[in-house]
């Protein structure tokens, strides 16, 4: 090898030790500082497209339950119409004949019902011969369709949505058929029914900003609508995107340009026995504008912060950037464990630091608010899931949970609890002879009136299992249980539902009940055995009675236990 190749050589060993490395101290910290700290920042924006979506799901959780609610309220209002056109269609019979005085009387029977806007009878030929409003009596409603239906099936009828001949208001018409003795027909009750409940839900959505309420009847056309879409009541929208889907269905969600144009997140249901759709929209840009503008700053925040990192790793090497990025390590560490206790700000930082510190305290906070929404909602779902779907009683489960809680009360006060078991009479021959919408009718009907009946004593009115219901009464003694108990029994009787079965002809209740002072150790299946026989001794006794267990007996039936 020559003198000028062993050079050369030499030359390029000395440039190869001196090449610097890839990356220097500084960009390994900026890169490792990327790294533990980019991830932490992004998943903090992933956090907020969450609670965006969450936000979102919330909103139409809350549509969805105003439009169930303005359901159940017409539900209600329905069931309660059916019951007072029956005790119409019964009094009838005995109203004066003549026009002023049956006038009168029907004013007399609806009082002051909020939601009945007027009471009217029409004979044979269709025509109005007796109202509560003397612009009625007169008018031909031959031709309408609700008249014809309640001829032909001697039976309630519910109208659609329609526009009152008399008041020019949308409602709904209820009839009843009035039968002589010899069944049959001598006129139809008609009630018509405003759409207050439609104000209330109003009123209640407007509690949320830019809300919406609409009705849609099954033509298309809005019928009735919240304040701020008032002037668009009575057009038709049938060809739009949003009517089209509502009346394709009978409820669902759906995010499109409402009637006035404003873009919102609806929740639709239909109105039970109508096809008519009620309409709760929320406006989108309020929804999520305060979650956008948070998104928007958490992303400012990102580059910002990074930035910043660069500038400090930059600048003050690993004393200042990898020390503090080991302590929010931990932190991140932490709350990604679960522990939303941990608060970073509890630790000094230096200036540089503290947004990030802050930042993740924020987080902290918003999980643990987020866990907080979700134990409430399972709070709620708990709840909802104690009630019966029919009656809206409580359930078994609700009741069981009551018991034991009032069981425990009761033995720690040495106090009595009172149970009352209740079933209805023949109510398999009921539903065999009426159908199980009318059984349906009957069991919410019963329910409602043994809740009213023991408004000031029960602590609890449940639908214990099919036709059976159970009352618990704290510190009720047996004889006043008993007489309670009676007072129920008659108002059954009272609410005259006809059940052709019974050698009585309508539907009647039996009921047991039972009163004990737990002592320490009585399980709360004693008081639930005890009038449970109560009960089967009434139904032996020929149904329709009460029958009490006496504390006696109670003592030997618990003692043989």
């Amino acid at each position: 090898m020559s003198e000028v190749d062993v050079k050369g050589a030499s030359g390029l060993t000395r440039r190869a030790r001196r090449a610097k490395p890839l990356l220097s101290i500084r960009a390994r910290l900026i890169v490792i500082a990327l790294l533990a700290i980019a991830p932490l920042m992004i998943e903090r924006v992933r956090g907020l497209e969450r609670a965006r979506a969450g936000r979102a799901e919330l909103a139409l959780s809350q549509a969805i339950d105003l439009a169930h609610g303005g359901a159940a309220a017409q539900r209600e209002i329905v069931s309660s119409m059916r019951a007072l056109l029956q005790v119409v269609a019964h009094a009838y019979m005995r109203m004066p004949s003549d026009e002023a005085g049956c006038n009168r009387a029907l004013s007399e029977l609806i009082g002051n019902v909020s939601w009945l806007r007027g009471l009217n009878v029409a004979g044979l030929d269709g025509r109005i011969k007796c109202a509560t409003d003397a612009r009625a009596v007169g008018l031909n409603i031959s031709d309408r369709s609700y008249f014809q239906t309640a001829l032909h099936n001697r039976d309630f009828v519910l109208s659609d949505y329609l526009i009152s001949r008399v008041h020019q208001l949308p409602g709904l018409i209820a009839t009843y058929p009035v039968l002589k003795a010899d069944g049959s027909i001598d006129g139809i009750i008609l009630a018509s029914i405003n759409l207050q409940w439609m104000g209330n839900l109003a009123a209640t959505a407007a509690l949320r900003p830019d809300t919406s309420v609409d009705l849609i009847d099954g033509g298309g056309t809005l019928l009735a609508a919240s304040a701020n879409q008032g002037a668009l009541i009575g057009r038709s929208f049938a060809d739009t995107p949003l009517v089209r889907d509502m009346l394709a269905k009978d409820e669902g969600t759906m995010t499109t340009m409402g009637f006035d144009g404003v873009r919102r997140i609806f929740a639709f249901v239909r109105l039970p026995w109508t096809r008519a759709r009620l309409a709760i929209g929320l406006d989108e840009a309020v929804v999520h504008g305060s979650i956008d503008h948070e998104i928007s700053v958490a992303y400012l925040q990102l580059g910002l912060f990074g930035l910043l990192v660069l500038l400090v790793v930059w600048f003050g090497g690993e004393r200042l950037i990898l020390r503090p990025i080991q302590s929010l390590a931990r932190v991140a560490t932490r709350l990604g464990r679960g522990d939303l206790q941990v608060r970073a700000s509890d630790e000094p930082w230096l200036a540089e630091f503290e947004p990030l510190a802050d930042a993740f305290d924020d987080m902290a906070c918003k999980l643990a608010a987020r866990e907080e929404e979700l134990q409430i909602a399972n709070q709620h779902l708990e709840e909802l899931a104690s009630l019966d779907g029919l009656t809206g009683l409580a359930n078994r489960r609700g009741f069981d949970r009551e018991l034991n809680r009032e069981w425990q009360q009761a033995g720690e006060r040495c106090r009595p609890l009172a149970l009352m078991m209740i079933d209805i009479d023949h109510f398999k021959l009921f539903n065999d002879r009426y159908g199980h919408v009318r059984g349906d009718a009957s069991l919410r009907a019963v329910g409602e009136t043994l809740s009213l009946v023991t408004l000031d004593e029960a602590v609890l009115v449940a639908r214990y299992g099919g036709e059976e219901f159970a009352l618990l009464l704290p510190q009720l003694d047996i004889e006043r249980a008993k007489a309670l108990a009676e007072e129920a029994r008659r108002s059954i009787e009272d609410l005259m539902i006809v059940h052709a079965e019974t050698t009585v002809g309508i539907v009647t209740i039996s009921i047991g009940v039972a009163a004990m002072v737990p002592y320490p150790g009585q399980a709360a299946a004693d008081l639930v055995e005890a009038a449970d026989r109560a009960l089967y001794a009434a139904k032996r006794r020929g149904r329709n009675t009460v029958v009490a267990q006496s504390p006696l007996l109670l003592g030997a039936a618990s003692d043989a236990a």
